[in-house]
């Protein structure tokens, strides 16, 4: 009968943990994805991150624990919400495919924009959509739609 009580118990603290919501303002958890080429590129949880180094912003989206394949927007430290521009310099997308191939929006014809749409020391929020071509030859091309993010910095 012990067991069957601590069983019990057992599956009522899983049931319970299970249905509490770690951020009930954010129902999404944090995430970052586009359509690349219009297939999709999703990561999400401790994949979907912010980095806040000394001078940029950076928003990143690994696709999974194992592969290469990541996308991340740069701009610059001190950004406020608003549509920029990508440019050589400062606002700019990096992505690498599953086979470690780089693509940016700064190299060739690439192009694009990021709206950021909320951002304080904690948190980003926005959407982006860009142009990429690779490093080696300015000449692959690979096109990011419907980019979103929802990512905390760490």
């Amino acid at each position: 009968m012990k067991t069957i009580i601590q069983t019990f118990l057992l599956l009522s603290l899983f049931a319970f943990a299970a249905s509490c919501n770690k951020d009930d303002d954010n129902d999404e958890g944090t995430y970052f994805s586009a359509k690349i080429d219009g297939a999709s590129f999703e990561s999400s949880d401790l994949l979907a991150y912010a980095v806040d180094f000394t001078d940029y912003l950076n928003f990143y989206g690994v696709k999974d624990q194992t592969a290469v394949e990541s996308c991340y927007i740069s701009v610059p430290k001190g950004t406020t919400p608003g549509t920029y521009t990508f440019n050589q310099n400062e606002y700019f997308a990096l992505y690498s495919d599953a086979n470690g191939v780089g693509y940016s929006s700064r190299w060739g014809l690439g192009s694009g924009s990021v709206t950021i749409e909320e951002i304080d020391a904690s948190h980003a929020k926005g959407t982006f959509q860009f142009t990429a071509y690779d490093a080696t030859t300015e000449t692959m091309k690979k096109t990011f739609t419907e980019g979103k993010f929802d990512v905390d910095f760490r």
